[in-house]
């Protein structure tokens, strides 16, 4: 049986993933697509697998242990406060005295705590704007999940075409000018 912990939205990006054929998955509630999907999963056969879930007993496996994606709200306020005060330290020109740190081993230690949680938003644009600011000789590398990663790339993909509409027309093209440049 499926864990509790597990989203309708979990269930359903697995279902698009691996293409199972599950009729309007859509608009199921949760408990009667949670019911289809380990019916349907119990029942498989073959399996073709992925990096995260290379064949189907690591699949079962994760179906029926706790979501450990998940963080409990409390958490997660904790993480995206710690975030804040970062934020707060970096855009007051990385002085200690206007924020609540002590010392910078005190900064530190919270920057590699909140490295671990960069899927929050939050969390990542604190450790991307205390690397930017230089006030540390070493990097803070912020800890992204694999659907993070792809996302983030769609977005700067899509700002950098955005940003690229680079368009050049010659002599004979522009009406007899010399040429004319657009950025759109």
């Amino acid at each position: 049986m499926i864990h509790k912990s597990h989203t309708r939205k979990d269930i359903v990006e697995l279902i698009e993933t691996f293409e199972f054929p599950i009729e309007d998955y859509q608009d199921l509630t949760k408990n009667y697509l949670f019911k289809l999907f380990w019916e349907y999963v119990v029942t498989l056969e073959t399996f073709q697998g992925n990096d995260e879930f290379p064949n189907l007993d690591h699949l079962k496996d994760y179906l029926q242990k706790p979501n450990q994606n998940r963080l409990k709200i409390n958490e997660r306020e904790k993480y995206i406060s710690i975030a804040k005060q970062i934020i707060f330290y970096v855009n007051n020109g990385c002085i200690l005295s206007y924020t609540n740190y002590l010392s910078e081993d005190e900064l530190c230690k919270d920057v590699k705590k909140i490295c671990n949680y960069c899927n929050l938003p939050t969390c990542l644009r604190a450790v991307t704007l205390l690397n930017k600011s230089r006030k540390f000789d070493t990097e803070f590398e912020p800890i992204l999940t694999g659907k993070v990663k792809v996302l983030l790339r769609k977005k700067e993909e899509e700002r950098l075409m955005k940003m690229n509409n680079f368009k050049w027309r010659d002599k004979d093209q522009n009406g007899g000018r010399p040429f004319l440049v657009i950025f759109d």
